[in-house]
């Protein structure tokens, strides 16, 4: 027993030696069986571009250039970005009332895009910071238009306000 234990020691400890102790570079593609490296034994992310022979990617360079033709071709709407601006005004609020609570007026406005255009983000900016205010801002079901409401809380004047639109065309995706 003592005897079998010895051998499998060495055994065991022999080829984890062999294994720990093989000079860099020394097994190769001559040294392995075929197929017996497969993409499933391989860490992910673990090659870069010059482990990779290029040349040996038949059709892949085909559907990397279709790919990249489809995302230029996306981002070549991008160059048609339209801005459309809306002015409104928000009407001066009432005075205030016995008790000298001041009301507020709120009033709103939307940026229509062209036909054919979506509504991808905008915004709205107001004439007077003081006594105005930004509701809210977002844009309308469909996407055709962004929308906003500003409130006013002078009783002395109307104030302006313009709602923006940014507006790109619309895609098929694909």
């Amino acid at each position: 027993m003592v005897v079998a234990f010895i051998a499998l020691f060495v055994a065991i400890g022999g080829s984890s030696y062999a294994v720990t102790r093989l000079p860099s570079g020394s097994v190769g593609s001559k040294q392995l069986k075929k197929n017996a490296v497969t993409g499933a034994k391989v860490k992910n992310r673990s090659l870069t571009v010059a482990d990779i022979k290029v040349a040996s990617l038949a059709g892949v360079a085909s559907a990397v250039s279709a790919a990249s033709a489809t995302h230029a071709n996306a981002a070549a709407g991008l160059d048609k970005i339209t801005y459309v601006n809306a002015p409104s005004g928000v009407p001066a609020a009432p005075p205030p009332d016995a008790a000298g609570n001041q009301a507020t007026v709120v009033a709103g406005a939307s940026a229509t895009c062209p036909p054919g255009m979506f509504a991808i983000g905008g915004g709205v900016g107001v004439d007077d910071n003081t006594n105005t205010s930004v509701v809210d801002s977002f844009p309308q079901p469909g996407g055709h238009a962004w929308s906003a409401r500003v409130d006013n809380n002078d009783p002395s004047a109307a104030h302006g306000f313009t709602v923006v639109a940014v507006c790109v065309p619309a895609v098929t995706a694909g």
